[in-house]
């Protein structure tokens, strides 16, 4: 499968790009620090790019199966994925949120609105970009998948995934960049959650 990974040169997306070219994928990666990325492959494309550079962005997922994006509190950027993605006919969208970005299936839960209200306090604008880009996403046309976090940490990968929603006794607060590189590897690959904004925690 063709995939291309936006925030590739970030801890989680360096992840996830070795674990994608392991399982024999075909990668374009955007940087905009290429050497950042610190990985060579005869399957790994990289592509120079801002994420205002609409031409990059669009040649990064003209040919691509499935993209996944990762750049975080961005929202013009996640609009820019969007539109290149509906240029070129791609359909599959895999998105990194957190929980500042709600779903009508969570219920109450009062350590997810802790955090929350801390992240809205003591940092504002990336709060609203995530909320932003999350309601860009939501509004596409696209095969959709949010995937929140609430934390990550650099724990070694444990291969257990809860997946839910918020309040239901199901998904914590904590998971490891590897094991959401895998979940969003897995979901770029299989199809499930569409037009869906799932929840994981180890």
């Amino acid at each position: 499968m063709r995939l291309t990974i936006f925030g590739a040169t970030g801890r989680m997306g360096r992840l996830l790009v070795r674990q994608a070219l392991d399982a024999g994928h075909e990668i374009t990666a955007y940087a905009r620090t290429p050497a950042k990325l610190g990985i060579t492959h005869p399957e790994l494309r990289v592509i120079h790019g801002e994420l205002d550079d609409e031409s990059a962005i669009l040649e990064a997922v003209r040919t691509a199966h499935t993209v996944i994006e990762g750049v975080g509190s961005e929202s013009a950027a996640t609009r820019r994925i969007i539109a290149a993605m509906d240029s070129a006919g791609v359909r599959r969208f895999v998105v990194v949120s957190t929980c500042s970005a709600p779903d009508p299936q969570d219920r109450p839960d009062l350590k997810v609105r802790a955090l929350v209200r801390l992240v809205r306090t003591a940092a504002p604008r990336p709060w609203a970009e995530v909320r932003a880009a999350a309601e860009a996403v939501r509004a596409s046309g696209l095969d959709w998948t949010l995937v929140r976090v609430a934390r990550l940490n650099d724990e070694p990968a444990t291969g257990d995934v809860r997946a839910g929603y918020y309040g239901h006794g199901v998904v914590g607060l904590s998971i490891s960049r590897a094991d959401m590189a895998a979940f969003l590897l897995g979901r770029a690959t299989d199809g499930t959650y569409v037009r869906a904004a799932p929840a994981i925690s180890n």
